[in-house]
């Protein structure tokens, strides 16, 4: 549990929570049925700790005359208006009376120990920069981050599952826990699995998008996660409207920022040319728009922009050119606009 969530309860608890502090607490309770556990086990120690009350009051001053009296000071006396008390050597009410201060002491050093005495949880962020970075998680699953993502996560996953969140694409490779599932929180979605190997796209001004290598996964929206669909190797996983849809990898260059490989089969330049921008993060448009439904055999191998643009110039006699961020591929001879 993060030190905010434990800050959180502890005030609800003494009733000095804002209505803000309430809210942010509601919907951590409603993140994972775990929290609730634990929020209600707080609850329970809380409030026996304030029933418990003991009512066991010593007489002093009858006790103190009596020591004077033995110990030769004064005569014994009663201490007047109030009459001695008799005490069992095994005074059943006395022992639940100590019991209950014992279990108050507890309650107290429980809920202490809980709420004050933990680690404070520290929030790594990571971003890649212009180029694709790999990283090592605190429970040694590994990331890949595409260029100009972020990826957000604790130095220690507590609790009962492992959360970070994405802004940007990564690929994961999760070590296998049963006991505590991973979370991948996008803009819209959130993906949880046990342990596997998948491709997330959480971009702004684009649907979150999922795609499954190895093992089986969770795709939900973030907002309402009982709409979710169960993706296995070779389906992917996208928000639509608010919704949740599911369908086959079609893409054979889905993963070619991890791979460092573009292949095409048969091809149209229009697939090319979305391969391409979305590989080096250009824009390509075409002087003549017939040629989009050419077609195109390749395969590159830690491709270059230029290479790529040589090798389909050369074999379908096209000649391109480059202004600003745009390619302009167009037949030889025709003007290039």
């Amino acid at each position: 549990m993060e030190r905010e969530h434990q800050d959180l309860i502890l005030k609800h608890l003494k009733k000095e929570s804002s209505g803000f502090e309430e809210q942010l607490l509601s919907e951590w309770l409603q993140e994972n049925p775990s929290n609730r556990k634990e929020f209600e086990e707080y609850v329970r120690t809380w409030d026996f700790s304030a029933r418990a009350k003991v009512d066991f009051e010593p007489d002093v001053d009858a006790a103190w005359m009596k020591f004077k009296a033995k110990a030769g000071f004064e005569p014994q006396q009663t201490a007047p208006q109030k009459e001695a008390k008799v005490i069992k050597l095994f005074d059943f009410n006395l022992m639940l009376k100590a019991a209950a201060v014992l279990l108050v002491f507890a309650g107290i050093s429980y809920i202490s120990m809980k709420l004050f005495n933990q680690k404070e949880i520290q929030l790594i962020s990571f971003e890649a920069g212009n180029e694709k970075r790999e990283l090592q998680l605190p429970d040694s699953s590994k990331v890949w981050l595409n260029a100009h993502s972020k990826i957000s996560y604790a130095d220690e996953f507590k609790g009962d599952i492992r959360k970070v969140k994405l802004e940007g694409e990564a690929f994961f490779e999760v070590k296998r826990n049963v006991e505590k599932p991973f979370r991948v929180e996008g803009l819209s979605s959130v993906t949880q699995i046990l342990g596997t190997s998948f491709n997330v796209k959480a971009i702004a001004g684009k649907a979150d998008e999922v795609e499954v290598v190895t093992g089986k996964v969770s795709f939900a929206l973030k907002n309402n996660e009982t709409r979710k669909v169960i993706l296995t190797p070779g389906m992917k996983g996208k928000i639509d409207n608010n919704n949740v849809v599911s369908e086959k990898i079609d893409n054979p260059n889905s993963l070619a920022w991890k791979q460092e490989k573009l292949v095409f089969e048969n091809s149209t330049l229009e697939e090319v040319a979305s391969a391409v921008e979305s590989y080096f993060g250009t824009n390509v448009e075409f002087a003549n728009p017939e040629l989009v439904h050419c077609r195109f055999t390749g395969t590159f191998e830690k491709p270059k922009l230029q290479e790529v643009l040589d090798v389909v110039s050369e074999s379908m006699s096209l000649s391109s050119k480059k202004r600003g961020e745009w390619l302009y591929p167009g037949r030889v001879g025709l003007p290039v606009k």
